[in-house]
């Protein structure tokens, strides 16, 4: 099968990325099978008082963090109208002063991926959306451990692998950032056949069809979907956790009470 590679540089924590989710659904609809994604972990806040105001830390490492959460939950709040994808801000937490970096989130992606990969990505769905719209501290291991059990990830494999092999894999995804050049999140590396192109930049869904038609030289174009039950149910079932926008996208329905009435048949089931 012909297929495009799209690695996608970033961290569980970006708001940015969780509102590419209904670009990505989109794709993976109208260009069924002929797609590829690979999430490259990149370590967002390595260290949250890199980020912190300097002004503040006098007053207490406590004051500091619990300030730059209030920022970072401002920023969230902003990134909800680039695709309307549910953003809750209330009683954000995710840093503390004993819980300073993001890397935790990073760490149990690649143990996912190592534990199951045909369920990393759900996984990684999973812990955007409870850090993003659940507001749960997901930098805190018990947090971690309850979405790879909702995951239905092998919890006793998973845990061992997040406290060993994890760190490897996470270390080579930092190296494949920086051989790379990444700069900023997310950033997108495509790559087809002996092609390559690199989008260090946020892509709607216009931009990923004009650079996969370029990198293909016009061999994969999007596909019309057939909106029809068995398919929603199909892609439902990879899906478990959706939003209504996601399904507007997948299927080219014009708004969200079209969705209503596109998912009603599965509800009524």
């Amino acid at each position: 099968m012909d297929k495009v590679i799209i690695s996608i540089f970033t961290d569980p924590m970006m708001g940015l990325s969780y509102e590419c989710e209904p670009i990505f659904r989109k794709l993976e609809t109208h260009f069924p099978k002929n797609i590829e994604y690979r999430h490259i972990m990149c370590g967002l806040v390595k260290n949250v008082y890199d980020f912190t105001n300097p002004a503040d830390l006098p007053k207490g490492k406590d004051i500091a963090i619990k300030n730059y959460n209030a920022r970072l939950a401002k920023i969230y709040e902003s990134e909800e109208s680039i695709s309307g994808m549910p953003i809750n801000m209330t009683n954000f937490r995710l840093f503390d002063t004993e819980h300073t970096s993001s890397i935790p989130l990073n760490l149990a992606y690649k143990a996912a991926q190592i534990a199951d990969k045909t369920k990393a990505d759900l996984f990684l769905y999973n812990l955007r959306y409870a850090t993003i719209v659940e507001c749960r501290p997901t930098t805190h291991r018990e947090e971690i451990m309850k979405v790879a059990r909702a995951t239905n990830l092998d919890m006793k494999k998973f845990e061992e692998i997040y406290d060993t092999k994890a760190k490897a894999a996470f270390e080579e995804d930092l190296t494949l950032a920086y051989n790379i050049g990444i700069r900023s999140l997310p950033a997108y590396l495509f790559e087809y056949r002996e092609e390559k192109f690199f989008a260090p930049y946020m892509m709607d869904y216009d931009a990923f069809v004009s650079v996969i038609d370029k990198i293909t030289i016009g061999r994969l174009q999007p596909q019309k979907v057939a909106q029809t039950t068995d398919n929603l149910r199909i892609f439902l079932q990879k899906h478990p956790l959706i939003s209504p926008i996601e399904i507007r996208e997948a299927f080219d329905l014009i708004d969200i009470d079209a969705v209503k009435r596109f998912i009603a048949p599965l509800i009524d089931e």
